[in-house]
């Protein structure tokens, strides 16, 4: 089962005194900030000054998934991406332009809150050729497996030949 985990997330700039924003996700966390001169990556990210974010999102989860696979896919977070659950740190992912899986089964807790927390650091200015905007950029959802599965991205099809 793969759930969309992308509606109530919450972000502010990291480690600031700002009120939380809810957003949907994807959502760019670059392009709500102001655009100075004085950016260090100048024109390739237009004008914008690389800042690090955080995001959180809320949820519980019940019974019915305790004895499943609970892996969280993050199909994109600009950059150097730290995600914790309930607290724990579970995850480090630099490269900001693909995927990743985070298997949250042993963080999470049943019939009670649970937090993820994601920070996305940007502030290392100049990082990048283009615009790139910052933050949990593209959808996240959760995948439900049973203990014996097949691995996610697990089957490939390669052709062995082109003729018989």
């Amino acid at each position: 089962m793969k759930i969309d985990f992308n509606a109530n997330w919450q972000y502010r700039q990291l480690n600031s005194q700002f009120e939380w924003q809810t957003v949907d996700l994807p959502h760019d966390a670059l392009i709500c900030e102001n655009r100075t001169s004085q950016s260090r990556c100048a024109k390739n990210i237009g004008w914008y000054e690389g800042l690090d974010y955080e995001y959180q999102k809320v949820f519980t989860l019940d019974q019915q998934y305790k004895n499943k696979v609970l892996t969280l896919e993050f199909e994109g977070v600009y950059r150097n991406a730290e995600v914790f659950i309930n607290g724990q740190k579970v995850a480090y992912r630099p490269y900001g332009y693909t995927n990743f899986y985070v298997n949250v089964t042993k963080y999470v807790l049943f019939d009670q809150i649970n937090t993820i927390r994601v920070i996305a650091k940007n502030s290392d200015q100049p990082n990048s050729r283009w615009y790139s905007g910052t933050g949990i950029y593209r959808p996240v959802f959760l995948h439900v497996q049973e203990k014996k599965h097949i691995l996610l991205n697990g089957i490939k099809v390669r052709t062995v030949q082109l003729s018989p």
